[in-house]
């Protein structure tokens, strides 16, 4: 017999969860247990709720439209008639798969009206509550889609590099057949790599070492750093220079023994990771945050990388020469113009937040820097109470250095002495940033995360992407995303 779906997972949700207790690493953020819990959540929503769940959405949506009305007036007339036209033909829809369809093509209206008023000048209010609605709209409709028993547990990640392979790659490599592999693990975390910890004892190579991969060309964001082949020289560049960045041993584009994405091998920095991307893991003490600051401020200082050549879209030659504020207004345009050319989940409210930071951007004497693009102590690792790396620069790329401590105070949140630290920063050499910048690149850091989530997880359905944690983004990171920028822009100086 058939198992009804909507029963089926509704079991296998309640019999995963009990089994979470004796799951390793349980409560880790962005682990394998989590994900399967969302999943499910959300499979369980589309069985049970239907097209009758798809019709409510349309209605939400519709308030939301009818709310911001007044505020988009007669130069977005036009897009607005053509997106209220396809609420109303959408929610006609008969069956649940022609509702879907029309669902995306609403969202997708409704991005096409943002783009169709961006370029036209508002006020401060205005501006402010159309993200407003729309982020308290979009948000809201994200989360409503998790089930209510789905929470953050975490497991063991299943590997796709076994012990058996990573040495008999090893072995070739090094030309060392007696070298072993005495432990191999996939680490939780993270989105859109595969990373790997493992040992190594031989003559050739021998301790503990990373491996960052690709989940495959194909599959990763082809913007920034985010192909190891790209981070790999970024990483070896800054390193040279003195900044604590991993040793990066070696990058490998064939590995025809390990296939599969491309990968850096890296040896590994003593030290445990300090929080997740939303937080730290404890306060800080006023010693590593002035570490923090001279790290942060070394990097800004650092002279022009030119040897780096024209390594992508947001690091190039050209654009260390330009002002703070153009390559600012580049950068942002670059990823802007990139969510809307990949595959993606539309999100008018993303757009509406891509629209107020096109039109407050800062304008800032002073060269631009190489900024790492995602510092938060979920990329640092502290041993000894002393930061001893920061990990992951796939997000690396010129801009104004104040965007980086934009960052900084997005993810450490309340656990760090901001007046000390700005005072230690620019002691050791980085520029003052005043109230109103600062607060512009926090809603930065907000949007430029939604937008790779929102990706990453199209990348998924598509089939891009085989890591299931990347299914959940849409309705579990993306909303906080939202959110965060939209509260930041209503208290906007």
């Amino acid at each position: 017999m058939l198992l009804p779906a909507d029963r089926t997972i509704t079991a296998l949700a309640r019999e995963f969860k009990r089994l979470t207790p004796a799951i390793a690493d349980a409560g880790v953020d962005g682990s394998s247990a989590q994900a399967i819990s969302h999943g499910l959540g959300l499979l369980n929503a589309r069985q049970s709720g239907g097209a009758a769940f798809v019709r409510e959405q349309f209605r939400e949506y519709a308030k939301a439209v009818a709310a911001i009305k007044p505020l988009i007036g007669e130069d977005g007339a036009d897009a607005l008639d053509v997106l209220e036209d396809a609420i109303a033909a959408g929610a006609a829809a008969d069956d649940l798969d022609a509702l879907e369809a029309a669902w995306r093509n609403a969202l997708r209206c409704g991005e096409t009206l943002l783009l169709a008023i961006r370029q036209k000048p508002r006020s401060a209010a205005i501006a402010k509550a159309l993200v407003k609605t729309l982020v308290s709209w979009e948000a809201a409709d994200l989360t409503s889609q998790l089930s209510k028993g789905g929470d953050e547990n975490a497991g063991a990640e299943t590997t796709s590099v076994t012990t058996e392979k990573l040495q008999a790659y090893l072995r070739d490599r090094t030309g060392d057949p007696d070298l072993a592999v005495s432990s191999l693990r996939a680490l939780a975390g993270g989105f859109g790599k595969e990373t790997y910890v493992f040992s190594v004892s031989g003559q050739s190579l021998d301790g503990d070492f990373v491996m960052r991969r690709d989940f495959g060309n194909a599959a990763v964001l082809a913007n920034d750093c985010h192909q190891v082949a790209r981070e790999y020289s970024v990483i070896r560049a800054v390193r040279e220079r003195g900044f604590p960045a991993p040793e990066a041993l070696w990058l490998d584009t064939e590995h025809a023994l390990l296939p599969g994405g491309d990968f850096i091998v890296m040896r590994k920095a003593p030290g445990v990771i300090g929080g997740s991307v939303f937080k730290a893991q404890t306060e800080v003490p006023p010693s590593l945050s002035d570490t923090l600051a001279e790290i942060a401020a070394r990097l800004h200082a650092m002279a022009p990388l030119r040897a780096l050549g024209d390594l992508s879209e947001s690091i190039n030659p050209a654009l260390w020469d330009l002002s703070r504020r153009a390559v600012t207004e580049k950068y942002i345009e670059g990823w802007r113009d990139f969510f809307l050319k990949e595959e993606h989940l539309p999100s008018p409210s993303l757009l509406a937040i891509y629209d107020w930071l096109l039109h407050n951007l800062p304008d800032r004497d002073g060269p631009a820097s190489l900024n790492h693009g995602d510092i938060g102590f979920h990329n640092f690792l502290f041993h000894d109470n002393a930061l001893s790396a920061v990990l992951d620069w796939e997000f690396a790329h010129i801009g104004d250095p104040a965007e980086d401590l934009g960052y900084i105070a997005v993810t450490i949140g309340g656990t760090l002495a901001w007046a000390g630290f700005m005072s230690r920063y620019i002691n050791a050499g980085g520029d003052p940033v005043d109230d109103k910048t600062l607060h512009f690149f926090k809603v930065w850091a907000h949007a430029r995360n939604a937008s790779a989530s929102n990706v990453l997880s199209a990348r998924f359905a598509a089939g891009g992407i085989p890591d299931l944690k990347v299914a959940v983004l849409p309705n579990l990171h993306f909303p906080a995303y939202l959110k965060a920028a939209e509260s930041l822009i209503a208290n906007a100086p």
